[in-house]
């Protein structure tokens, strides 16, 4: 499949260990391409109230889901059920070690390039378990007869 603009709808929400628990949702557009072995979405995440932005790169593939995460918040992150991943944060303030544990992995794109992901996760910083995270992102291409 070429390239095809999508419409993406992302929510999130962080159950904290010792904090209140964080809700994210963000409507925005972006691109999605491949076929049926692996699936690229790209698009621009904006945090409203700050000039803040960050390039996200999903790729979806072999029953894993990489992140890609670009900005003054960046990291590259691994999604695969059951395998923890270790690795980077990069912060304006310096650089945090990060772990995932995946508990859920799923995506799917049908034939039209509309589709979900869903990743269920816990995340530790520094060695020390922060949070439980889900994310479901889903997105739909733009349709001929004008519809997103």
């Amino acid at each position: 499949m070429k390239t095809k603009p999508v419409k993406l709808t992302v929510t999130g929400m962080a159950y904290n260990k010792h904090d209140e628990d964080e809700a994210m949702h963000m409507t925005t557009f972006g691109t999605l391409s491949g076929d049926a072995k692996q699936w690229k979405l790209r698009y621009t995440e904006r945090h409203a109230g700050s000039e803040e932005k960050h390039d996200i790169t999903m790729t979806m593939g072999e029953g894993m889901v990489t992140v890609a995460r670009k900005g003054a918040f960046a990291s590259d992150l691994v999604f695969r059920k059951g395998h923890r991943f270790e690795g980077n944060y990069q912060t304006p303030y310096g650089v945090l070690s990060m772990g995932i544990y995946p508990t859920q992995v799923d995506y799917s794109v049908n034939k039209d390039g509309d589709g979900e992901v869903s990743l269920r996760y816990q995340l530790d910083i520094q060695g020390r378990y922060t949070s439980v995270h889900k994310l479901d992102i889903a997105f739909e291409t733009k349709k001929k007869d004008g519809r997103a």
